[in-house]
């Protein structure tokens, strides 16, 4: 056997009895060492679990370098990506959900949304409510961020008597006030927010708004401000829904509370409740403030009851001006008791006595008692009749 023959084979000895030592030992190790599991790498790697100081450390490395482990490993490819879907953008809170509206006629009457954000939410709210009536259509007038007061408010008695004027406009609803919270009234020395000249002020910016529309022999529905979790906003909405309140003295004035609607039966604040359809929902944003869509429809709701008491329905809506003229009676087109109108009262106001006369020949139909001497009393034509019977001659003829 050649010498240099000899000498690899006794190197090769010599590792291989060195690397079964090294194995020797290090079992040894690991039998006082926390049990660890030996797992096969799909790689043909002998990889052994580890905990503590050996940890990374493999001793059978140069068992797989002595035989064969300088082999390169294979690769394995990543999986593949998954494509996830896009998702739509979620609806803002407030916003109503996409629905169709038919054609409306050219000479449709027109409910004009007069206000802020809140109110371009209730003219949301009517327009769904107003999508499958062709003969009417809601249209706006709208700032979101803006109310009476504040540096350059809008002139809303000015734009609402141009549209008045320039179109077929029915009724006139207005929701405002959210945004003049802490707002002063501008001039040489600003009126400070909520005192008695801001609080006067404020009444003749919404006295005029009333006054344009009722100029114009329009019906306004004023909506007033909701309650909230806020202690000082309840009262500074209080403050201004009773100067909304106090313009409902008109007859078509109405002023739509609110507050009530949108507080549990104990009288407390939440921003659930029941929906127009019944079910419990969300109806206040997370401001506890503002509305949901669902909230927004709840208002539109009530807002809708009374203008089908102004205007009678929405078939042919009502006559200009005809609760301004007492000769002028309704007979028909109206969802309402005219006959309760005629009474002096409104028809929830519970002032009219069923057992009284009116009462039974107004709204029953009855016939009046006979009074002695007048024409309708049947005793009369009694008496005539057995005098001619008679043969004697009536008086007079």
């Amino acid at each position: 056997m050649p010498k240099k023959a000899a000498r690899t084979g006794f190197k090769t000895g010599a590792k291989l009895i060195l690397a079964l030592v090294l194995v020797f030992s290090f079992s040894l190790v690991f039998e006082t060492l926390p049990p660890a599991s030996a797992q096969q790498a799909a790689n043909g790697e002998i990889v052994v679990a580890q905990n503590g100081v050996l940890r990374g450390f493999n001793p059978f490395s140069p068992l797989q370098r002595l035989f064969g482990g300088k082999q390169r490993q294979r690769t394995q490819k990543p999986p593949p990506r998954q494509t996830q879907k896009r998702r739509a953008p979620a609806r803002a809170s407030g916003t109503p959900p996409k629905f169709q509206e038919v054609a409306k006629d050219p000479n449709a009457g027109i409910i004009l949304v007069v206000g802020d954000r809140m109110a371009r939410g209730v003219a949301d709210g009517l327009e769904f409510i107003f999508a499958e009536k062709p003969q009417i259509r809601v249209e706006k007038i709208t700032e979101d961020k803006a109310g009476f007061a504040g540096n350059n408010p809008p002139d809303f008695a000015t734009q609402v008597l141009a549209k008045i004027r320039g179109d077929d406009v029915k009724a006139v609803v207005v929701m405002i006030g959210r945004r003049d919270l802490g707002r002063d009234f501008p001039g040489e020395v600003p009126v400070e927010f909520m005192t008695q000249e801001w609080t006067d002020a404020y009444r003749d910016k919404v006295e005029a708004l009333v006054r344009v529309v009722r100029q114009e022999k329009k019906p306004i529905v004023w909506v007033g401000l909701p309650p909230t979790n806020a202690e000082s906003v309840n009262a500074d909405f209080t403050q201004l829904n009773t100067i909304f309140q106090s313009t409902s003295e008109d007859r078509r004035v109405r002023y739509v509370d609110i507050w009530d609607i949108f507080l549990t039966e104990d009288g407390s604040y939440s921003s659930f409740g029941p929906s127009v359809d019944g079910k419990n929902t969300r109806l206040r944003t997370n401001d506890r403030i503002g509305f949901t869509w669902p909230g927004y429809q709840k208002v539109a709701f009530f807002v809708d009851r009374e203008l089908l008491r102004l205007l009678g329905g929405y078939g042919g809506l009502a006559f200009e001006g005809i609760e301004d003229d007492p000769n002028f009676i309704v007979l028909t087109g109206r969802t309402t008791s005219p006959e309760a109108l005629l009474l002096g009262g409104e028809e929830d106001d519970g002032e009219i006595d069923p057992d009284s006369t009116a009462y039974r020949f107004f709204v029953k139909g009855d016939p009046l008692p006979p009074m002695p001497g007048r024409v309708d009393d049947p005793r009369i034509a009694v008496e005539g009749t057995s005098a001619l019977e008679e043969g004697e001659v009536p008086s007079g003829s």
